[in-house]
């Protein structure tokens, strides 16, 4: 696990800050446009798919109040933050195929924006030595 100088912060942490703050803005976005309970399915079948995958990903909390990592944060920190940022890329990447299904790319015009600066950011971060 390599060390990042911004505040003394593993990487790994930062991978997941920067991923818990954009899940937490599309849920924002998202829920003002479809409702948190249709939201909140969405994000279980995705969790789910994507788990199977990278199992982290299960221990995300979903409720009609939003999404939360406790519990994520503390067990996985010893991963490799690539392995983080690969995780959560493919749990984006199936919400927004599943929103752009649903609303027929309507959410994915709002949702974009906020989400492709952030992944960047995170390869980034995975990339640094």
């Amino acid at each position: 696990m390599t060390k990042e100088a911004k505040g003394g912060k593993w990487t790994s942490d930062l991978v997941l800050d920067l991923y818990s703050n954009l899940l937490a803005e599309v849920w924002e976005i998202v829920s003002a446009l479809i409702g948190e309970a249709i939201l909140e399915l969405l994000f279980n079948l995705s969790i789910k798919k994507m788990g199977e995958k990278y199992p982290f990903l299960n221990s995300l909390v979903v409720s009609e109040e939003g999404i939360s990592l406790v519990g994520t944060r503390e067990k996985y920190r010893n991963l490799p933050p690539v392995d983080l940022h690969r995780g959560f890329q493919s749990l984006i990447n199936h919400l927004l195929n599943l929103f752009s299904a649903l609303t027929e790319g309507v959410i994915g015009r709002e949702v974009f924006p906020k989400v492709f600066p952030r992944v960047r950011e995170a390869e980034r971060l995975v990339s640094q030595k």
